[in-house]
């Protein structure tokens, strides 16, 4: 792999950390600035259909992390912290594409309770700016259950 690759790989990583902190931190604007107005999703744990559109997702950032964490505010909650991790990254680059698949592990932190959710992750960029100015944006993400008894409980109902 050349330097040239290899930094255009460090880029796209550091892309999908900066864009999973605007959705933790609820960064509407950083999320807002990094996504595709006419993204899709495929996310299992919301809705057995795609979901298409940006707007859907601004909205679902105020209360992503009670759906990780369980409280009753977690926005709230000042001793509650939110860790994940990438495992297992994977990066493919097609000229303006940038396909990003690995596991992601949450890990939701509060005062006497530690929840843990993994599902596979696909994630799509565009490069919709140049090679020397590159505005890379999410366009497609795809979240796929782990076997676990919380995923079969999601799949079952």
């Amino acid at each position: 792999m050349s330097d040239l690759e290899r930094s255009l790989e460090e880029e796209i990583m550091a892309l999908v950390e900066r864009n999973l902190k605007s959705i933790w931190d609820a960064d509407v604007a950083t999320y807002r600035r990094m996504t595709a107005e006419d993204c899709s999703f495929f996310e299992w744990y919301i809705s057995p259909q795609r979901i298409d559109g940006l707007d859907f997702h601004l909205r679902e950032l105020r209360v992503h992390r009670m759906v990780l964490g369980g409280g009753l505010d977690p926005l709230e909650e000042t001793d509650q912290l939110f860790e994940h991790e990438i495992l297992q990254p994977r990066i493919q680059i097609y000229g303006s594409c940038a396909i990003v698949t690995f596991t992601l592990m949450v890990r939701a932190v509060s005062p006497g309770k530690i929840v843990r959710k993994s599902h596979n992750e696909t994630r799509v960029f565009n490069n919709f700016g140049t090679e020397e100015k590159p505005d890379w944006k999410l366009v497609h993400c795809h979240k796929s259950p782990i076997a676990t008894s919380d995923s079969l409980a999601v799949l079952r109902t």
